[in-house]
């Protein structure tokens, strides 16, 4: 869920009631902050706090969660973002670092296609079912059987 700043030191004050004497350590980003780093330089971008902020957060989002949406405003930095945490996961692989998997990424223009084309349709002269664009690519997503995480 998404946190308003006012309630953060509410919600704080309830997991202390909860769990008293339980102080979380911070996560241990080192390894992964070089790689971003990396990335970014081999992409020539400016690594900003918010920048490394949002994508340790949007790393610990796909570490609990089956799946996500990014979402925001045009030139939020969200598709730099997402390729510049690919491009560090993939190197944190290689070098075999936080037991981390390599990155497939699959992107879908779904403004460049009619619906039917992105999501399959019935055609009504064969009465034949079409699957479109989405559906084959979640199709073959599911089939790889490697470990590699499918975004």
């Amino acid at each position: 869920p998404k946190f308003l700043a006012p309630d953060i030191p509410l919600f704080n004050n309830i997991l202390s009631d909860l769990f008293p004497g339980v102080v979380l350590p911070e996560p241990d980003y080192d390894h992964m902050r070089a790689s971003v780093m990396k990335e970014c330089v081999k992409a020539n971008l400016q690594p900003t706090p918010v920048f490394m902020e949002k994508l340790f957060q949007l790393y610990e989002m796909i570490l609990v969660r089956h799946g996500l949406m990014l979402v925001g405003y045009s030139y939020g930095a969200k598709t730099s973002m997402y390729q510049m945490l690919a491009g560090a996961l993939n190197d944190l692989k290689a070098q075999d670092l936080l037991d981390e998997n390599r990155v497939k990424i699959v992107v879908i223009n779904p403004k460049s296609i009619y619906m039917g084309q992105l999501y399959g349709q019935f055609d009504p002269v064969s009465h034949e079912w079409q699957d479109g664009v989405l559906a084959k690519k979640f199709r073959e997503c599911a089939v790889d059987t490697s470990p590699d995480r499918k975004w």
